[in-house]
């Protein structure tokens, strides 16, 4: 039975709303296996580098806790008790990225979604150089804050019908060395050593790009660590995810439906984010990005879905066709 009234019910409060959400879900189940010896320390230095880097004015931060063990935990429950965390997901089996992911981003009403692996190192002014591309191109749908050039035509396919990109070195070589390390992979023989520009320049030697006044940023973009825009997601298709992981699945889910609005994937030419993968990370070069200011994501208004859609359908085997011949 219940006695008097809920206090809620005679007062009137009014609900903030932030720009940008960035949801990270983990997975470490143990801390003995060799592969994941070091992940509860790798998942404490990517909160530790995104809390201290983020808007909090304008960032809300989402963590998923697919079923990990107790040490994993116990760094992601220090980081909620400590206030850094606006919501802490607790699932009892692991569901997955995807499936965790497409959920709360769905759910969220912020009007950019970051979606980020938990093995990122996150440096000061990452937050402003991604809200900078965005206000600074309007039909950026996707950006990564680390260069992806090797992924301009990866589901990024409608720049290519516009007359603003060019082609040129934007992408400094200690950037593209500090991506392949974090990869694993040798200087000069990682993923930028593959011909991309016209199939006869590696993709570290030239790359696609857009510049308005001094913002140059890459054509393409990766899904581990980016952010897009709200509309992306209402748009997908309501399927259950029916696997907890396989290859390819996230572009099926995830990528395909950005080009399809007709949004470009786009990445910074510096690296503002560091992938540790499984292991802790050693000497690293000094970062010295600084915000300019307060971080302030453009409104927006949503894509046409039909339109868009027709547009891609149309252009896009066009596309594929110019490529086929090395004519870009």
């Amino acid at each position: 039975m219940r006695i008097g009234e809920n206090p809620l019910k005679s007062t009137v409060n009014n609900l903030k709303h932030k720009q940008h959400r960035i949801i990270v879900p983990f997975w470490i189940p143990n801390v003995k296996d060799p592969y994941f010896r070091h992940q509860a320390d790798v998942l404490r230095l990517c909160l530790n580098s995104l809390v201290a880097t983020i808007d909090v004015e304008s960032t809300n931060i989402t963590l998923i806790n697919n079923n990990s063990c107790r040490e994993a935990s116990e760094v992601a429950e220090w980081f909620v008790e400590s206030g850094h965390i606006d919501k802490y997901v607790v699932r009892k089996e692991n569901r997955g990225k995807l499936e965790v992911v497409l959920s709360e981003a769905r759910a969220a009403y912020e009007d950019y979604i970051t979606l980020a692996d938990a093995d990122f190192l996150f440096f000061e002014g990452w937050e402003y150089a991604v809200a900078k591309v965005f206000s600074d191109f309007s039909k950026a749908g996707v950006v990564s804050c680390y260069p992806c050039p090797n992924l301009a035509f990866n589901h990024n396919t409608q720049w290519v019908l516009s007359s603003c990109w060019r082609i040129g070195k934007v992408v400094p070589n200690e950037e593209l060395d500090l991506v392949d390390k974090g990869l694993g992979h040798t200087s000069g023989q990682g993923i930028y050593s593959g011909k991309g520009v016209r199939r006869k320049r590696t993709w570290s030697s030239s790359q696609y790009y857009l510049k308005k006044g001094e913002n140059r940023v890459c054509l393409g973009a990766v899904h581990a660590l980016a952010t897009m825009k709200r509309d992306i997601f209402i748009s997908l298709p309501l399927k259950k995810i029916p696997f907890v992981f396989k290859n390819g699945y996230e572009e099926t889910y995830l990528d395909y439906f950005s080009d399809q609005l007709g949004y470009f994937r786009l990445s910074t030419p510096y690296c503002y984010a560091y992938h540790m993968g499984n292991t802790l990370p050693g000497d690293l070069p000094s970062r010295s990005f600084l915000a300019k200011g307060q971080v302030n994501f453009p409104k927006y208004s949503n894509r046409s879905v039909f339109f868009n859609a027709l547009r891609f359908l149309f252009f896009n085997p066009l596309v594929r066709l110019i490529r086929k011949f090395n004519l870009i």
